[in-house]
């Protein structure tokens, strides 16, 4: 059953949101030099990476904040396992994979229209991409959710990457050159929904794909130097 509401949940979401952008195309034929099934190529990449974080981020990372202010991160530091591992991948909301699937198909629908076949070259470049969206995404997470270690209240800051997230909703180019900067340098959503269906479409060359492995990479690492350090300032709930 709950696979079957989030099923029609996240087909009513990409409607919507193709109904959305299709308003904008409405006045003009392209937004920020994206076509419309371009940008519903995006969508399809937005809902995907929307999906990863609902089916594995937020049920794990999220519960990070009461573990820490309860305590309970006790008994979690005590198993034999990576902490980061075990926090991060200790559950899966099965039902929201349904996002991904849904997503991808509409990736593949809006290249059909737009008269695209990929080449190999670039299907294994949207992957790598893919990935590296997803390791970007994780990093953000993890280092928002580790300044619990130092702060009492930081749910509101899963809010705050969710208002930053729905920026990937359109191409970076579609915004004002300040916040192109900001999105792909300060907070790099632009790396996260912008970057896969751009070389996928053979707008965006490989290297574009290479550079955000490497983003992701630096990302990755700078969050668990991170979350190394919090653990050493974690005192447990009798320190």
């Amino acid at each position: 059953g709950n696979f079957l509401a989030s099923l029609a949940a996240t087909a009513f979401w990409l409607g919507t949101a193709l109904l959305t952008a299709g308003l904008f195309f409405g006045h003009a034929e392209e937004v920020g030099g994206w076509r419309f099934w371009e940008v519903a190529a995006l969508l399809g990449v937005f809902n995907t990476l929307g999906g990863v974080v609902e089916a594995l981020l937020r049920p794990n990372l999220g519960r990070l904040v009461p573990m820490v202010r309860q305590g309970t991160l006790d008994f979690l530091l005590v198993k034999p396992v990576d902490p980061q591992f075990h926090v991060s991948f200790r559950r899966l909301v099965v039902w929201h994979l349904s996002d991904g699937v849904l997503g991808l198909g509409l990736v593949a629908y809006a290249l059909g229209r737009l008269g695209h076949t990929p080449s190999v070259e670039e299907i294994l470049a949207f992957a790598l991409a893919l990935g590296a969206a997803v390791g970007i995404a994780y990093a953000l997470w993890l280092g928002l959710m580790t300044l619990a270690f130092w702060f009492v209240a930081v749910e509101n800051l899963a809010v705050l990457f969710d208002a930053c997230f729905e920026a990937g909703r359109f191409p970076v180019t579609a915004y004002p050159r300040p916040l192109r900067f900001l999105f792909v340098f300060v907070i790099p959503m632009a790396w996260i929904t912008t970057v896969p269906p751009g070389v996928l479409s053979g707008r965006l060359g490989v290297e574009v794909a290479v550079a955000s492995a490497t983003v992701a990479g630096a990302l990755l690492v700078a969050a668990r130097a991170f979350w190394k350090a919090a653990l050493r300032r974690y005192t447990g709930a009798g320190g």
